[in-house]
């Protein structure tokens, strides 16, 4: 059913509303972004949110894919596929909604760290909803913001965070390699790993990275783990503060990621187009691994990870958060 004036209008006014209560609240519980502005928030069409994400794609992408494609000994249109899926990896990760709706790499002349909502999903999982609870669009706008504003602070409440994250895909980018002989052997362990009856993102990964790629892909696992986390926590956390002011959104959380695990979000629509899509129960690790630290050892210990890279945890230390915990505060 195509969205009426009426109900844009009523969409954007929530989303002020929202953003003016989540914001002090995303800072109180996350204790970051002390210094920064006040925050705001864009609503968009499918269509302008497609082509800032393909514009941050080609901000990070172009000045690898020439060379790439200029160095391959392979036919130009098989090359192309190659660094096509290798990119596609990468961007399975970025995809998702800490990366999608807010927008960390823009293109000179834009400014990072733009929060941006898509009206017509937004307007779409709110009839969606309805039919299954009785939360309404206004409690669902402001869980959504709460999430966002989360991953707001993180990238720009946190000063080392935008640039350890853009090395992170520059270093995967720059290894990026188009070996005849490994697309071969990925092809064929692809095949076999489809004859056993099982097939998963790891499967692809692993069969057409290099090493240091696998190593650079495990890095970004497990920082958009803890990010991704992190944007879930803020929402619980955050209704102790909002109880304050008569608002609960703690339901709109549980209803998000049963929906995020049964279907397609607009994060995924890049994903899958690139013939990649991660699990929304990767991701659940990481809110797994804060809640832990913060219920044994206090959040002020969890909020220790945003001192520096080398605090990110590994991921074995995602399935181990007291060896997380012992490592920081040993150091």
């Amino acid at each position: 059913m195509p969205a009426t004036g009426e109900d844009v209008q009523r969409l954007r006014g929530q989303v002020a509303d929202a953003v003016a209560l989540a914001d002090r609240a995303s800072r109180d519980v996350t204790e970051l972004g002390d210094t920064l502005g006040p925050a705001d928030a864009r609503v968009v069409g499918r269509g302008e949110w497609i082509r800032s994400n393909l514009q941050s794609m080609r901000y990070l992408t172009d000045p690898f894919a020439d060379a790439l494609l200029s160095r391959s000994s392979l036919p130009h249109s098989v090359s192309a596929k190659a660094v096509a899926m290798q990119i596609g990896a990468i961007f399975g990760f970025l995809s998702t909604r800490v990366l999608g709706q807010y927008e960390v790499f823009l293109p000179e002349g834009r400014t990072p760290g733009q929060l941006t909502l898509v009206g017509p999903n937004l307007l779409q999982a709110e009839r969606d909803l309805a039919e299954e609870t009785d939360i309404d669009g206004t409690d669902l706008v402001l869980g959504v913001v709460l999430h966002e504003l989360g991953h707001r602070l993180q990238f720009e409440g946190v000063d080392w965070l935008r640039g350890h994250l853009h090395t992170i895909i520059t270093t995967y980018l720059a290894e990026t390699q188009i070996d005849p002989d490994r697309l071969k052997g990925g092809l064929k362990q692809l095949r076999r790993r489809i004859g056993e009856g099982g097939l998963d993102v790891r499967d692809v990964l692993e069969a057409f990275l290099s090493p240091e790629q696998a190593v650079q892909m495990a890095h970004a696992q497990a920082l958009m783990s803890v990010l991704e986390g992190h944007g879930n926590i803020v929402m619980d956390w955050g209704v102790e503060v909002l109880a304050e002011d008569g608002v609960d959104p703690s339901r709109v959380r549980t209803a998000l990621n049963r929906r995020r695990a049964s279907q397609s979000g607009p994060g995924r629509l890049v994903g899958r187009a690139l013939g990649m899509a991660m699990k929304a129960e990767q991701y659940a690790v990481g809110e797994q691994f804060i809640a832990e630290v913060a219920e044994r050892h206090g959040r002020d210990t969890f909020h220790r990870v945003w001192e520096r890279p080398e605090h990110i945890p590994s991921p074995d230390e995602l399935e181990d958060p007291d060896a997380w915990v012992t490592r920081i505060t040993a150091a």
